[in-house]
């Protein structure tokens, strides 16, 4: 299915989140759902090269939103949801995406984004940066494993956040 054809819920707005949506912006995306709570701050600017300093305290979600429209993205085809995607919530921030892709910073969400795709049989994507190690998954619905396939659940602490483990920058 071409980009043009394809709704993508982007979870994470950060250093991942953040590339995927320029990405996927200029394949001509159908429709572009930013899911982030949090905020820019200062000590995201190194690594996350979609904020500047004028974007420091605004929500990721919404000031990745308005960058995509100033880089000539549609703004009508853009919707930034500031929420965090959590079991309760994946129903409906994951209603109607055709595609889910995961560049969150914490497991939970992480076991979320790949529950919500199993359930709905939707294709989704997951990604993880710390230090200066990355990995991705992709996750077909019924034609291969998922995130619970490979680490069963979520462990009982949480590892060092990238604001703890640090992230080599760009």
């Amino acid at each position: 299915m071409p980009a043009s054809d394809t709704r993508f819920l982007m979870v994470g707005a950060g250093g991942l989140g953040g590339p995927i949506a320029y990405a996927l912006a200029a394949a001509d995306a159908r429709e572009l759902a930013l899911c982030d709570p949090d905020v820019v701050e200062l000590s995201n600017l190194q690594r996350q090269v979609q904020f500047t300093t004028a974007d420091v305290g605004a929500p990721k979600a919404e000031a990745l939103a308005a960058e995509l429209a100033r880089s000539g993205y549609p703004r009508h085809r853009v919707r930034a949801l500031g929420r965090a995607f959590r079991a309760d919530s994946a129903p409906e921030l994951a209603r109607g995406a055709d595609i889910l892709i995961d560049g969150s910073d914490n497991l939970a969400t992480k076991f979320a984004v790949s529950d919500a795709a199993v359930s709905l049989g939707r294709p989704c994507v997951i990604a993880g940066v710390v230090r200066y190690t990355g990995q991705v998954l992709s996750i077909w619905p019924g034609d291969s494993g998922c995130y619970r396939c490979l680490f069963e659940e979520p462990p009982d602490e949480e590892p060092p956040s990238c604001a703890e483990a640090g992230i080599l920058g760009a």
